[in-house]
């Protein structure tokens, strides 16, 4: 009897990492290509957007909606036979990459070296949403991961 496993074609579609502000680490949501409609980030924002409501519920989200550029993101896409690339901004995360990795079931193809890590200006975020996310959210986002900002107007009342 074989037992040699079959390799297991990878998913293709977008993806955000949205931080969890009570676990401190980002979660990967992500919209897969089916029947040929190509994911974009914009239609898998709006999900994103009530995440983070339920996330964030002390928070005006609303501000944000039209921020779709200011969490890290990503795009993976089939480059020829059998190869994908991961297209990512320069403010992702490396401690995340294999979570991408497993959501868009990569881990075979990643085995045989046809996954490649490529850098896209596209990915990157956008400075202003950048900024409004970060403000609303109250968070400040590195290339690191991120962190919650502390309100020093609220430590000086208090002290």
């Amino acid at each position: 009897m074989n037992n040699k496993k079959a390799f297991e074609k990878p998913k293709t579609g977008v993806f955000y990492l949205v931080p969890d502000p009570k676990t401190k680490k980002y979660t990967i949501y992500s919209e897969y290509d089916e029947d040929g409609n190509e994911a974009v980030h914009l239609m898998l924002w709006d999900s994103i957007v009530n995440i983070l409501r339920r996330r964030f519920r002390n928070k005006f989200i609303d501000i944000i909606e039209d921020n779709y550029r200011g969490l890290p993101r990503g795009r993976i896409m089939e480059s020829g036979v059998n190869k994908w690339i991961i297209a990512w901004g320069e403010d992702f995360p490396d401690e995340y990459k294999q979570d991408v990795i497993k959501d868009f079931n990569l881990i075979d193809a990643q085995a045989i070296n046809k996954v490649n890590w490529e850098f896209q200006n596209h990915e990157t975020m956008q400075a202003n949403d950048k900024k409004t996310v970060e403000n609303t959210l109250g968070i400040t986002i590195t290339p690191q991961g991120f962190k919650q900002k502390v309100n020093t107007e609220k430590l000086v009342k208090e002290f």
